[in-house]
């Protein structure tokens, strides 16, 4: 399906997927406007440039074209997967959604035909470009052209690009553009980008705060601690390096905490109970720090994994500290739980007596705490 603007362009109404499809068949490329409602320069390029005959000839003859809003439905996905934050923004995609070519900004009929031209010249086509890049090119303008163009689908070869972009630019000044791409492609002390980030430091204070360049540092120096520390391949952290090393960074009470943090986590996603049962205890030392939801999340975890009872009294403790934050029957349920499992079916019977109640006046489900109850009267 399409809708016309007159002899202009013919944009599909379609699902992104069915426009690519219809791409990959017709062996085109797809066009994509990508706009904002309340952007005037798209809204004159509606008004003047796309329905205008000679670019309808043109579009309609070499691409599938389409538009979306990228604040609403499919658009917002569209503007996440390609990093779409500035309109409108023009995206030129083959049938399987790889960036061929980016533009943005208004353009009067003569250039917006000219990108179009562009894009169809057989040296711009993204494999030539990156043989090219291979070949050694160093133009900084094709540099960042090409970054641009493949950062949404292949961030680490963007980041690759990004820095021979600013070796190239090592002696001249930055742009708050330059400032931008180089922050976002700085990911850890150990990157190609992090020397350039040191040495031009006191230029990148004219667009970023010194306070916000020391945390952003940091924090880099942190990341590089922490991939030394996980081994991803036997499921271990190396938590005496990883102390040490942010130690050394954010102190040692800190470091502690980021460790305990690290683990509770990456244990529990691995499914290593015993060690993010460890980690739990360490973390969650001073409970009252905590939300209630978090609280009640993870004495829930140690009901379901932890079988050591004085871990489940210290878990215990922690769902008493989320009920004397917010209590509901969620919480209560789960320390109801906590009791039964150390055989205190008093309290577990005090308890799931009061989740019941409370799920009562807030119209919730409680069937399974009704079928606990029961359990503990039997």
């Amino acid at each position: 399906m399409s809708f016309f603007a007159q002899e202009g362009i013919q944009f599909e109404n379609d699902t992104f997927q069915n426009i690519l499809d219809k791409a990959k068949k017709e062996n085109k490329l797809v066009f994509l406007d990508a706009f904002a409602s309340w952007c005037g320069p798209c809204k004159l390029l509606e008004r003047n440039v796309f329905p205008q005959k000679e670019v309808g000839e043109f579009y309609n003859k070499n691409f599938i074209n389409s538009r979306f809003d990228m604040e609403k439905g499919e658009g917002k996905d569209i503007a996440r997967k390609y990093g779409v934050n500035s309109y409108p923004s023009f995206l030129f995609l083959n049938g399987n959604g790889e960036v061929v070519f980016r533009g943005k900004g208004y353009m009067e009929v003569s250039g917006f035909l000219a990108m179009g031209k562009d894009v169809l010249n057989p040296e711009n086509k993204i494999e030539k470009r990156i043989e090219k890049f291979y070949a050694g090119e160093k133009d900084p303008e094709f540099l960042i052209k090409l970054m641009k163009d493949v950062s949404g689908n292949d961030f680490s070869f963007a980041q690759k690009i990004s820095e021979r972009y600013f070796q190239v630019k090592e002696n001249a000044e930055l742009t708050k553009e330059d400032a931008a791409i180089l922050l976002y492609f700085t990911k850890s002390s150990e990157d190609g980008n992090f020397k350039i980030f040191q040495k031009k430091k006191s230029e990148l204070m004219k667009f970023v705060p010194e306070n916000v360049l020391n945390d952003f540092e940091r924090q880099l120096k942190l990341t590089t601690i922490i991939k030394k520390a996980v081994d991803y391949t036997n499921e271990k952290i190396d938590n005496n390096y990883l102390i040490t090393e942010a130690t050394k960074i954010i102190g040692e009470k800190d470091a502690k905490i980021l460790s305990a943090r690290l683990r509770k986590d990456f244990y529990l996603s691995n499914k290593n109970y015993i060690e993010y049962e460890k980690a739990c205890l360490d973390y969650y030392e001073k409970p009252a720090d905590f939300s209630a939801e978090e609280l009640n999340q993870v004495s829930w975890d140690f009901f379901l994994f932890v079988s050591n009872a004085d871990s489940l009294k210290k878990a215990v403790d922690w769902s008493l500290e989320s009920i004397k934050k917010q209590e509901d029957n969620i919480n209560t349920d789960t320390l109801a739980r906590l009791y039964y499992k150390l055989n205190d079916s008093k309290n577990a019977k005090i308890w799931a007596e009061k989740s019941i109640e409370l799920a009562k006046k807030s119209n919730a489900e409680y069937t399974s705490t009704e079928n606990l109850l029961n359990s503990i009267k039997q």
